[in-house]
């Protein structure tokens, strides 16, 4: 497993990373909640326009994507959007991989992301890597999940991952 930039060339491979994880993921959250972020987030638009616009990295196996992740550096502090993995390759290292490398590129910066109440795995997963909740807002439509912020301090020590990590 090796983590290198995302080029151009992935972006179906990421889509259909998109595509494969995020049905799984939100299933708690109800079909509509789904559908709107498979069609918001998961496009072929949306995803070139993330590579456009922030750092997005994929974790590869054999010439394979297995995951995703990207980090927005343009503001005051970096926000990660995505980070995701495909079912199969969840506990390889890969995701540790990932966030290692994404939290790599904004040195000596506090990093903050999102997930959506409910999400256990990602509530673990990411305290596990010093993050703390920062504060949360109200589902982006009524009857869905909240959205619950949280923000690691940039001296929060090493994350780890065990793929090799390529730039």
């Amino acid at each position: 497993m090796r983590i290198r930039d995302a080029g151009d060339g992935d972006v179906e491979a990421i889509v259909d990373i998109g595509h494969r994880t995020w049905p799984a993921t939100y299933a708690f959250a109800g079909h509509d909640y789904v559908r709107n972020g498979l069609d918001t987030w998961w496009s072929a638009a949306a995803v070139a326009r993330s590579l456009r616009d922030t750092t997005v990295l994929v974790a590869e196996d054999d010439g394979v994507l297995a995951g995703v992740g990207n980090i927005d550096l343009r503001g005051d502090v970096p926000i990660i959007w995505k980070l995701y993995v495909l079912p199969e390759t969840q506990g390889t290292g890969a995701g540790s991989a990932l966030m290692a490398c994404l939290l790599s590129r904004a040195p000596g910066r506090a990093v903050r992301l999102e997930y959506v109440d409910g999400n256990a795995r990602a509530a673990r997963f990411y305290a596990g890597r010093g993050f703390t909740e920062l504060r949360r807002e109200p589902g982006e439509q009524a009857g869905w999940p909240e959205i619950v912020w949280l923000e690691r301090q940039a001296d929060s020590g090493p994350v780890g991952g065990r793929a090799s990590q390529v730039g």
